[in-house]
């Protein structure tokens, strides 16, 4: 029996429960693919895999809806995987643990990969639903959206025939989406030399216990960076002790706000109580900062080893000085408009790798030109330090269509279902939208989802009765749209 059973819609949560049984983060999705394609076949139903492992599933119109233009359903199979510091999961290997409280399912010490599932199981149940009225009917699910899009990036721009395309990527029920931020990844490199030193002792410090979350939807959010609250630490110390790099780690994904940041320095070992004392102090005066925002924000401090190899000042101060100043969180909001992000950086990977300090920036804008002042700004940083970045993983805005008879018919409808008006809004989140958008210009686009909170956190959760109502109004929107 499955943890889902009972559940409703009832092959809703069965298909979803079947996608958490499949190990699927990014980059590692040729078995959820290849079941998603075995869906299709077993359905009867034109199925194309294509070289990006995209898979596009096509249900014929039903009658009376023959001469009416096709539908896109679109989502994407790869998801975010973090997981608290006690997990044992292996995201390569192990499916993911369902758990249900009340009305939400989540996973246990783990994302859940409700973002975004739950839009292929909605997907696979309409397909199979032979009771349904609707236009010819295109389930579009792509791979990587959650590191570079290169699914959709990937996809022919050919191969689709509907023109109405309905995104289920979203993540706040009852808000119609019709736009979204584009973006790029700085990647700085700072090159390092290593030093012998002498009565140089071992001190671990690191910040962890902070909620993290999704680095366009909540970056507007009052949370913290572990990568800049751990700097702001080590810079304090620098102040007052001589203190050597020795190794330092934090982040795990790009598009996630780093929960957790680990360094370990050296210092001289006659002065080793004396900086203890120190950090203790620090620690203190950083969990009062932050506790109102971040309750279980945790600085665990601990004495190593002895060292006698350590990362050279020039590449350390370097490394300080461009934690301090690339900018993080929210850099400007649309203007006239001061509840929706406009542009934002978010610092989110810290490591050493083949001789260098690795910083990777995530940056995201709907209008392109501030995006372009925003690089203008990180590399006039990096710059200053003589250090090397490349940029990639650009990916388009999706610009808001003033003329869309598909985002009028959408509203319309789900006044009608809920009485009450249905918010149309641009969100500061990259959807593949955009990138979809320039490959077909004449699609018309719009997005919605169920309500699904702290996404790429070990605390996300779907909730079971928006999931419902969210599939009751897509399948109404579908029969509408002759």
């Amino acid at each position: 029996m499955g943890k889902l059973e009972g559940l409703k819609p009832e092959r809703v949560f069965c298909y979803f429960e079947q996608l958490t049984q499949i190990p699927r983060c990014s980059y590692d999705e040729k078995r959820v693919s290849d079941y998603i394609k075995s869906v299709g076949e077993k359905l009867g139903l034109e199925t194309i895999q294509d070289d990006t492992l995209n898979v596009i599933i096509r249900k014929p119109a039903t009658p009376g809806y023959g001469n009416s233009p096709g539908v896109i359903i679109q989502g994407h199979m790869d998801m975010v995987g973090e997981k608290e510091d006690d997990s044992n999961h292996d995201f390569a290997k192990d499916p993911i643990s369902l758990k249900i409280d009340g009305d939400y399912i989540y996973a246990d010490k783990t994302t859940l990969g409700a973002d975004n599932g739950i839009a292929i199981a909605m997907g696979l149940a309409i397909l199979e639903d032979n009771t349904l009225e609707h236009p010819e009917i295109e389930l579009l699910v792509t791979t990587s959206e959650e590191v570079e899009m290169e699914g959709a990036l990937g996809l022919s721009e050919n191969v689709l025939k509907g023109t109405r395309l309905l995104n289920v990527d979203s993540e706040e029920e009852g808000v119609l989406v019709t736009g979204s931020a584009g973006g790029e990844l700085i990647e700085v490199r700072i090159p390092i030399e290593y030093e012998e030193v002498e009565n140089y002792s071992a001190v671990h410090i690191e910040v962890r216990g902070l909620f993290g979350g999704h680095s366009g939807m909540e970056i507007h959010k009052p949370r913290g960076n572990s990568n800049k609250i751990l700097n702001d630490i080590v810079e304090e110390l620098k102040d007052g002790f001589d203190i050597k790099l020795v190794s330092i780690n934090g982040g795990t994904k790009d598009n996630a706000i780093p929960r957790q940041t680990s360094v370990t320095v050296g210092v001289k070992s006659e002065e080793i109580s004396k900086f203890i004392d120190k950090v203790e102090e620090i620690k203190e005066k950083t969990i009062n900062k932050y506790k109102s925002e971040e309750p279980e924000i945790d600085v665990a401090v601990s004495k190593g080893e002895e060292v006698s190899k350590v990362i050279d000042n020039k590449a350390f101060d370097a490394l300080t000085l461009l934690l301090h100043n690339i900018p993080t969180g929210v850099y400007t909001m649309i203007p006239d408009n001061k509840e929706i992000v406009e542009s934002s950086s978010n610092l989110a990977i810290l490591k050493i790798e083949d001789e260098q300090i690795i910083i990777q920036v995530s940056t995201r804008s709907s209008t392109e030109s501030v995006l372009m002042e925003l690089r203008e700004k990180i590399v006039d940083e990096i710059n200053k330090t003589h250090s090397k970045c490349s940029i990639s993983g650009n990916y388009p805005e999706w610009e808001y269509n003033p003329n869309s008879r598909l985002r009028d018919t959408a509203l319309e409808i789900y006044k009608d279902m809920f009485g009450k008006e249905m918010e149309s809004t641009v969100i500061h989140a990259g959807l593949e939208c955009g990138v979809l958008a320039k490959k077909y210009p004449k699609l018309d686009i719009i997005s919605f989802g169920p309500n699904m909170y702290d996404v790429h956190t070990p605390k996300e959760r779907l909730s079971i009765s928006s999931t419902e109502r969210t599939y009751e109004y897509l399948i109404k929107l579908l029969t509408k749209l002759q």
